[in-house]
């Protein structure tokens, strides 16, 4: 069910409570179309104010994290993240606790791979107007959102079907993208691995929230338990067990949980 954006639902709400309660958490979120509207130009992306003010406080009380497929860099200068919270970039293969550009490296073999993936994607998008690549540390991908929607299925297609299919890479479609890395992706693996480092460093996470809105975003959904908290954003079919409507709608329900948090750390 899916309320306004000012709202949230009865069964959501109870959950937070939950969650609230739940000892030590993680508050683990996506960037662009969670916190942040979807807008044309990837690097002109912004959080809402109401998220931002919120993360703060939750920073006080619970472990925070950014789980986004943005490259570690760009996630960093864009996000307006708390100091304390870990950034997990590249669908999670980079993350901030292995230092400033992520820790992973590629080996010669992956490099020459991800070069040729490249060009292809820069050749593709040359031939279709309003059509772009963005460059990552370990994958190419093809930004359609601005082009005619005839000829943005037609870049899409060409990507899926030609570099897309090469063997050794990792194709990824999401919302107006064809992602293509040289590594293996996936938001779910580098949640839980993010959860286990944070309990090996203290006490055990006792439950996780994770929100996105994406297709990327489905199998963290899927890796998480009965004692989580999955919430999709916006529509479409989704394995998240709550939904709010848009990222106002994910602002107020980080306003309610960073609440619900302070209540219980007063306790």
């Amino acid at each position: 069910m899916t309320t306004a954006s000012g709202e949230l639902a009865q069964p959501l709400l109870e959950a937070l409570e939950v969650f609230a309660g739940s000892g030590r958490v993680l508050v683990a979120l996506d960037f662009d179309g969670v916190l942040a509207p979807l807008v044309d130009d990837p690097m002109s992306a912004a959080p809402l104010p109401g998220s931002v003010a919120a993360l703060q406080r939750l920073a006080g009380t619970s472990d925070v994290a950014l789980v986004s497929g943005r490259a570690l860099a760009d996630l960093r200068l864009l996000s307006r993240a708390p100091a304390a919270a870990v950034l997990v970039g590249g669908h999670g293969t980079q993350c901030s606790l292995d230092g400033e550009d992520g820790g992973q490296v590629l080996t010669e073999a992956e490099a020459r791979l991800l070069a040729r993936v490249t060009a292809q994607l820069e050749e593709i998008a040359a031939a279709h107007e309003g059509v772009a690549v963005e460059h990552k540390p370990m994958s190419a991908v093809l930004h359609t959102r601005r082009a005619d929607r005839a000829v943005a299925a037609e870049a899409t297609r060409r990507a899926v079907d030609g570099p897309g299919s090469d063997p050794g890479v990792h194709c990824l479609r999401g919302k107006e993208v064809v992602e293509i890395a040289v590594v293996p992706l996936g938001k779910g693996a580098g949640l839980l691995r993010l959860r286990d480092r944070l309990a090996a460093a203290g006490p055990a996470v006792g439950a996780v929230l994770y929100a996105g809105d994406d297709v990327t975003d489905e199998d963290a959904f899927a890796a998480l338990g009965e004692a989580d908290v999955t919430v999709k954003v916006g529509p479409g079919e989704t394995a998240a067990r709550f939904r709010v409507a848009d990222p106002q709608g994910m602002a107020t329900l980080l306003t309610a949980l960073a609440d619900l948090r302070d209540a219980a750390a007063a306790r």
